[in-house]
């Protein structure tokens, strides 16, 4: 039985393409995965659109608030090769932001993280997309009431955590660390992969005719394919899922837990302090700290972390709002520290972060005027343009090696 507020109305793949059907198919399941995110929040996106622009690093686009969304699939040079669905969804999610806010500052960053949890969150209850239940088999006759998709999907979702080798799911940006692997490396990845898909969104690098003649190209070039109506089962499943997760969120943030809907995207997540709910703690710490997003690789940090949580990198300034927090805390008895959602990758204690950092922001930075005055005593980083005294052999932001000796 069909429904009929279908989230995404059409999909345009590239149809003289290699492996076309395959292309229609990955727009489709990209577009199944963040349903129950669009439905919650009344968003629809009239066109799904596969494009292969010129720029190699162009990822995504978002034309006028989701009349159209425009997504790589292919790697850039090998048009036979598709890119991991997990990076496709994240550059998916990355543009449905653009739905609510159009730059790429902190209520951008909250939103987008906000997304990037309850995929996750949905993807380790087990959701797959449409045919959830059954490895896909759908199920026949009338619509099943709420509570038996209710029932079903919480069934489904715990068979699926009692299975081993089933509980962790795929998460975005990376899996866990290896035993034995460097973790600073694993960190400067997930910074980059979050960055890629920064670099790769056409809002802050294309004027808005530029991203409109790529979109017309795409449309141009395109199949365009009808969609059809979503299965009322699938629906229904889907949303007993994502009330699953909501109840998950709901258990994590306490009673201060606000769900995120069509006048409120965001909700009261995206990326901030988690209530600390034991004896002594309080909500009032998550609404006290507004946060500071990281010029280099933009993930959105709490308020009293003075380096950024993924890539390390030092805090470049400190508002007035922030040292009003830190005041305030400090007149108070202390706390424990609080858990902090990490969105990009699977993380280590926090100890352990910090340990695998000191060594790279032990070393002195050099500004740009100490750099003018310093001449030939200075190297440039070709990786992130830090400015570095001559005598330190590796960056002290990416931790790239200098590319000659010099």
């Amino acid at each position: 039985m069909p429904e009929h507020d279908a989230l995404v109305l059409s999909y345009s793949h590239l149809a003289k393409l290699p492996r076309a059907n395959d292309a229609l198919q990955t727009l489709k399941k990209v577009a199944s995965l963040v349903k129950p995110i669009m439905r919650a929040r009344n968003w629809k996106v009239r066109e799904l659109a596969e494009f292969y622009p010129e720029q190699h690093n162009l990822l995504g686009l978002n034309i006028n608030r989701g009349a159209k969304i425009c997504l790589r699939l292919r790697h850039a040079g090998d048009k036979n090769q598709f890119m991991p669905i997990e990076s496709v969804v994240d550059t998916m999610l990355h543009e449905l932001s653009h739905i609510v806010h159009g730059p790429h500052d902190a209520k951008f960053h909250a939103l987008w993280d906000q997304l990037r949890d309850e995929h996750e969150g949905l993807v380790l209850k087990g959701y797959t997309g449409e045919g959830f239940l059954s490895e896909g088999r759908r199920l026949g006759g009338s619509r099943i009431p709420p509570l038996e998709a209710r029932r079903v999907a919480r069934e489904a979702a715990e068979k699926r955590r009692a299975r081993p080798g089933t509980g962790s799911g795929k998460r975005l940006g990376g899996s866990a660390p290896r035993p034995g692997e460097d973790i600073r490396r694993v960190i400067a990845d997930a910074a980059e992969r979050r960055s890629r898909i920064l670099r790769g969104c056409g809002t802050d690098n294309l004027s808005e005719t530029q991203i409109r003649n790529i979109s017309d190209n795409a449309t141009k070039n395109g199949f365009r394919t009808q969609a059809e109506e979503d299965e009322a089962n699938d629906a229904a499943i889907a949303q007993a899922l994502w009330e699953l997760v909501q109840e998950d969120k709901s258990v994590e943030y306490g009673n201060s837990y606000i769900a995120p809907t069509a006048d409120n995207p965001t909700g009261n997540g995206g990326g901030s302090v988690i209530p600390h709910r034991g004896p002594g703690g309080s909500s009032e710490r998550s609404r006290e700290s507004p946060g500071w997003t990281c010029s280099a690789c933009t993930l959105h940090n709490p308020a009293n972390y003075l380096c950024c949580d993924a890539c390390g990198m030092e805090r470049s300034e400190m508002s007035p709002r922030t040292q009003q927090v830190k005041s305030n805390r400090r007149s108070r008895s202390p706390v424990s520290q609080p858990a902090v959602i990490d969105l990009t990758t699977s993380s280590p204690p926090r100890d352990r972060q910090k340990s695998a950092t000191t060594s790279r922001h032990s070393r002195p930075r050099v500004t740009g005027q100490e750099a003018a005055s310093s001449g030939s005593q200075i190297w440039e980083c070709s990786f992130c343009g830090t400015v570095m005294e001559k005598k330190w052999w590796t960056c002290s932001t990416c931790g790239k090696i200098k590319d000659n000796s010099r």
